[in-house]
């Protein structure tokens, strides 16, 4: 079993034990690794911003009336970004996860925010630019 089967069959196994019903990736069609409602797969429910944020990212996260979307599937890594990073955001402590992930020593208050679906554009070539699930600022005055 290859690793995406291996967390896929992880993550399907945590829904049916949380009691869970999964939906497919179409409503009734696709892979059925989605949750009906987008909070059955969060922790806590999208902050205000955080929401904003995935709503200008271009790539399908938060679903439509017809469809789950990309951040419903059990396997989703923005909703994994969400899961882990977050709490941090909302409780205004973001330099000790910056700190935890090894980006800075610790009490250093140097990173100042986390960002979800940030765009990084490569170049002109490419019709979509990549929106990155989560991006920790440094503080506007840090020169690098």
């Amino acid at each position: 079993m290859n690793g995406y089967d291996y967390i896929l069959a992880k993550q399907t196994a945590w829904a049916a034990n949380s009691g869970l019903t999964l939906v497919g990736s179409k409503g009734k069609h696709g892979r059925f690794a989605y949750t009906w409602e987008l909070d059955q797969n969060l922790f806590k429910p999208l902050l205000p911003e955080v929401r904003k944020s995935f709503a200008a990212g271009d790539g399908g996260e938060l679903g439509s009336t017809e469809f789950p979307g990309k951040m419903q599937a059990v396997h989703s890594s923005s909703a994994l970004g969400v899961n882990v990073f977050q709490y941090w955001k909302s409780i205004k402590a973001v330099p000790v996860i910056a700190t935890q992930c090894g980006l800075c020593r610790v009490g250093s208050q140097v990173s100042c925010d986390i960002h979800f679906e940030e765009k990084y554009p490569i170049n002109d070539t490419f019709s979509y630019h990549p929106n990155i699930d989560v991006v920790i600022h440094n503080a506007p005055s840090v020169k690098i």
